[in-house]
């Protein structure tokens, strides 16, 4: 009997997760904050003794049901913040992003993961695109920033025809096996991952 094959995850996701993976990984933290993160994939990569969930719907149960353009904690509340595919959804990201700095600890860290060329995605809705000068801008206040572009021109396209219910979903998992299909175009990304740090209190 042959074995049942599944649909693969997109073939961004899969570059994202291996990014995630490497900025995430090792790191200990006090407290983490994922905004938007539905089920929380990412929680295994943190080593955080507090580790908190927020979305707009409560249907899968995250520990703070909120808007992240009105964060419902004190300021200093976090270490770290995380916020993956969730700012285009966003209708005013810089007010997101404004809340994110103001909750976190001095030295804190926030990373974000956006896409750049994707098809519309509502969740509910989708706003936005960002290139990597948006994202810089978008993360100004903010004392160090580092961006990682994701995938290239071929992984775009890939993506756009690929990303709705399609019979093609099947051949991501075999995409993957191919050496340097993934590698980083700066000019022509399918998408972001940034770290931005949060300025430590002045010794």
């Amino acid at each position: 009997m042959l074995p049942k094959v599944r649909k693969g995850r997109t073939y961004s996701r899969a570059t994202l997760d291996a990014k995630l993976r490497e900025v995430l990984s090792g790191v200990p933290v006090d407290r983490a904050l994922d905004l938007g993160g539905k089920d929380a994939p990412y929680r295994p990569l943190v080593a955080a003794r507090r580790y908190d969930l927020l979305d707009l719907s409560s249907t899968r149960h995250p520990a703070v049901v909120g808007d992240a353009h009105r964060l419902p904690f004190r300021n200093g509340t976090y270490d770290l913040v995380l916020a993956t595919q969730l700012l285009e959804h966003c209708h005013t990201p810089v007010e997101v992003v404004a809340e994110v700095h103001r909750v976190l600890r001095p030295g804190g860290r926030f990373v974000c993961s956006v896409p750049f060329i994707y098809v519309i995605h509502g969740d509910p809705h989708d706003y936005w695109r960002f290139t990597a000068q948006g994202l810089r801008h978008l993360l100004r206040d903010f004392a160090r920033v580092v961006i990682w572009p994701l995938g290239n021109r071929w992984t775009a396209i890939w993506d756009l025809i690929s990303a709705r219910p399609s019979a093609l979903k099947y051949s991501n998992y075999l995409l993957r096996l191919v050496p340097g299909l993934a590698r980083p175009n700066p000019g022509c990304p399918h998408g972001y991952v940034a770290l931005a740090y949060k300025k430590a209190e002045a010794g």
